[in-house]
């Protein structure tokens, strides 16, 4: 089966359609703009997490508990093909030049920054919470403008955080934090990007070391078994 291509806009109005609609599709389940913001997390973030882990959290953002029911396997074939092809366009960007990148909301007043953010959140919580949660506490102020500094997380808590947004409707600065998400974005993918290089080398730096004495393949098996260690915990490994 070939990769899903990456999708138009017009695809995504598509999928929005089938997200919106009552016919199978929980009432939980994303829109187009929440499930792009959650999806960047998961391209960006610090380690890959299979399909099957967070699917579910695209039809029942709450829980991740409800499932979709489709009319046939073609319509299954359409969204999914549709969904990984959004998250092909993110990969691709990020890839080529991250600065590129142009969420939803930019195009499309209806698929809205709060939404956004809030899936954006919402990946970072389910998925590698920890090392997000040590990203936010650790990084530096990021410059946003030519004199503002913000912290990477800010622009996503200012919109898509139900105190954020309070704060932000307060202020009036709301344009403020959504000039600031791109910029955060490309920061966070460098910063994740780096530390995936430099990890392998910090190992290969590492002398090996050896807590107990070499066992000889014709020794009693160390397991306490009484065959000899070839024969037991020796033995090449079974691949299933």
């Amino acid at each position: 089966m070939n990769a899903p291509s990456a999708v138009t806009d017009a695809d995504l109005e598509r999928l929005e359609n089938f997200l919106c609609s009552d016919e199978g599709v929980p009432d939980s389940a994303m829109d187009v703009s929440t499930l792009e913001g959650f999806l960047t997390a998961l391209v960006i973030g610090p380690n890959v997490a299979m399909p099957s882990a967070w699917l579910p959290w695209v039809w029942d953002f709450e829980a991740g508990e409800v499932d979709v029911v489709y009319k046939s396997m073609e319509q299954a074939q359409e969204v999914m093909g549709l969904i990984m092809g959004l998250m092909n366009r993110i990969a691709d960007a990020f890839h080529h030049d991250p600065e590129s990148f142009e969420p939803v909301f930019y195009r499309q007043a209806a698929w809205g920054a709060a939404e956004w953010c809030e899936g954006f959140l919402k990946a970072t919580q389910l998925f590698d919470a920890e090392s997000w949660a040590n990203l936010w506490a650790a990084d530096a102020l990021k410059d946003i403008g030519d004199t503002e500094r913000v912290r990477l997380v800010t622009p996503f808590l200012r919109l898509g955080d139900a105190e954020g947004i309070e704060i932000t409707q307060q202020q009036g600065d709301v344009e403020k934090f959504v000039d600031a998400i791109v910029p955060s974005l490309v920061a966070i993918h460098a910063h994740w990007i780096a530390r995936r290089s430099a990890a392998p080398a910090v190992a290969a730096r590492l002398p090996a070391r050896r807590d107990a004495p070499k066992v000889g393949r014709n020794d009693p098996c160390p397991c306490g078994s009484g065959r000899k260690y070839k024969k037991c915990c020796g033995a090449a490994p079974t691949l299933h």
